[in-house]
């Protein structure tokens, strides 16, 4: 039998005392955030930066012990909270369950998801990310606008690409590089048309192929 020490009500005053100060916290870096959007505001840059939240995400696994992908399972609605003081992101999806669980799971609950038939029906001026599995139309479509991979996401199986206006640009060791090939170079790669392969490519060997003729689609950030 379990002895309690110490008087539940007890207890829960602490807990109240420490979500007081999680709230305090969580103001504190909304105050951060927005002075950082008022700098990317007047630098024109990138309010959502996949490869810096999981650089967030692995230092706080270092820190507390916890796995990154843990953490990013929790911290991707604080991260969201903040970001809407910068700007609330326009996504293009297709009419798809999934892609909208998936645009929740990446941006967390501030996110606006826009859905067309078509992508090539968004208005580029206002939406500069898509939400799709790999196809051919959406490479055409991303290839067309010269837009990049930069981030992925698993759910009910499927794997569904974010692809940007905006690339990555903080690439390290570990991520993986998306190439254009006419021929399997790389056992992981994703046949989607005849004779023509994406292939995934881990940073540290892209060398390996410097000297073929490749198109490089991006890069999603690992954790």
């Amino acid at each position: 039998m379990i002895k309690i020490t110490r008087d539940i009500n007890k207890l829960r005053d602490e807990i109240d005392k420490t979500d007081k100060k999680i709230i305090e916290l969580i103001l504190n870096r909304m105050n951060l955030v927005h002075e950082v959007g008022l700098t990317k505001a007047k630098n024109n840059s990138r309010v959502y930066v996949p490869e810096r939240e999981v650089a967030i995400y692995k230092k706080l696994s270092a820190f507390s012990g916890i796995s990154p992908k843990e953490i990013q399972s929790f911290y991707t609605e604080i991260i969201s909270f903040c970001r809407k003081l910068e700007d609330i992101l326009n996504v293009g999806i297709q009419m798809d369950s999934l892609c909208l669980l998936g645009i929740k799971k990446i941006f967390g609950e501030y996110v606006n998801p826009i859905i067309v038939e078509d992508f090539n029906e968004l208005e580029l001026s206002s939406t500069k990310y898509i939400l799709a599995p790999l196809s051919k139309s959406t490479l055409d479509f991303i290839l067309k606008n010269n837009w990049s991979i930069i981030n992925s996401v698993k759910i009910e199986n499927e794997t569904l690409y974010l692809f940007s206006y905006y690339e990555n640009v903080l690439i390290k060791n570990g991520d993986i590089q998306f190439i254009l090939y006419n021929k399997i170079i790389s056992k992981n790669y994703i046949e989607f048309d005849n004779n023509i392969f994406i292939n995934l490519i881990p940073y540290d060997e892209l060398n390996s192929f410097e000297n073929l003729n490749i198109k490089i689609l991006g890069f999603v950030p690992s954790i």
